[in-house]
């Protein structure tokens, strides 16, 4: 029997960051599938096995004339991004995946096209499912989730903790336009704050010790050293209400407890994610999150609900999708 294939289209690049598509596909690769992760940069590079079963291709033209031609066959087409969806029919899958991810204004335009070309539509929040049932009667609510091998790592104290007095504070990710620099400005007025990640759009407050980025690798222990971790988005916009925040599920697997501002997603999890509805709320949740950070079993707590919420876990969602539809549809990608 062969193997089973799938191709990511390009949107981002396999080295950057380590994402929703990077850990789905890994899965894809560790349960027996040829998986085709197709770098944004195009160069002329041969095609790279970068872990077992799984491919980074840098020339998406040369693949598509591969696939044209018949030397390469896609089980399965999936796209993240709802421009991307336009290949669907180039590629000639037996099935179309829409993973739909964000909700971006830049995407909307796209959005009705992609999600009618894809045979099955995943979205990772509550948000997106409900808006995009209303579009497609087959569609999937696979929220983002937690790296297994997370859960029981030993983690090592960053070099730059070890001077800090006092409770640390850790803001891990992306300064974008959803992200309120007003409190993490207003949490460092009164505990050590860190910041590790990118600044995109918006710049790091002056009394936040900014780390730079760092490698997806080396996050865990920036978040199993700190004392509370945040995602202090601004609820207002779509961009936050739509996300299934990966860092949550970070922080959890590391078992470190959460502040985060409140929407449907952060509340999921009170026992170790804690939620403010406005900016007073906010602070004060930090000062309960450090109290808790003491206690013995917050640690366990944290990675019990991560263990219920892995990529492995995710998969599992993915594949019985894939059966459902094929039971349905009598399309059959198993030989």
């Amino acid at each position: 029997m062969k193997q089973k294939t799938i191709l990511y289209f390009p949107v981002l690049n396999w080295s950057f960051l380590k994402q929703r598509p990077q850990q789905i596909l890994s899965q894809f690769a560790r349960n027996g599938w040829t998986v085709y992760f197709c770098n944004n940069t195009q160069t002329d590079d041969s095609m790279e096995e970068v872990e077992p079963n799984l491919f980074v291709v840098h020339n998406f033209e040369n693949l598509m004339n591969d696939v044209k031609y018949g030397k390469i066959k896609i089980d399965v087409a999936y796209a993240t991004w709802a421009k991307s969806a336009e290949y669907f029919d180039k590629v000639n899958a037996k099935l179309n995946i829409y993973d739909s991810i964000d909700e971006f204004p830049d995407w909307a335009p796209y959005e009705d096209f992609a999600v009618k070309s894809a045979d099955i539509v995943l979205t990772s929040s509550q948000r997106l499912f409900d808006i995009r049932s209303v579009m497609h009667d087959n569609v999937y609510l696979v929220r983002n989730a937690a790296p297994s091998e997370y859960i029981d790592k030993e983690s090592t104290k960053p070099k730059e903790y070890e001077n800090i007095d006092g409770p640390i504070v850790a803001f891990i990710g992306a300064l974008g336009s959803w992200t309120s620099t007003y409190l993490i400005k207003k949490v460092a007025e009164k505990y050590p704050t860190v910041f590790v990640g990118l600044e995109f759009g918006k710049q790091c407050p002056s009394n936040v010790i900014n780390l730079g980025c760092k490698n997806h690798d080396e996050l865990y222990n920036y978040y199993a050293h700190a004392d509370v971790c945040l995602i202090p988005f601004n609820t207002k916009t779509n961009i936050t209400q739509s996300a299934s925040p990966v860092k949550m599920y970070e922080h959890l697997a590391a078992g470190t407890v959460t502040v985060a501002t409140k929407w449907h997603e952060t509340d999921l999890y009170p026992s170790a994610v804690l939620t403010a509805a406005n900016d007073e709320e906010f602070l004060i949740k930090v000062e309960e999150a450090i109290e808790l950070s003491k206690t013995h079993n917050i640690k366990t707590e944290a990675k019990r609900i991560a263990s219920e919420n892995t990529w492995e876990v995710r998969f599992r969602q993915i594949e019985e999708a894939i059966k459902d539809y094929t039971l349905k549809s009598g399309v059959s990608i198993e030989s």
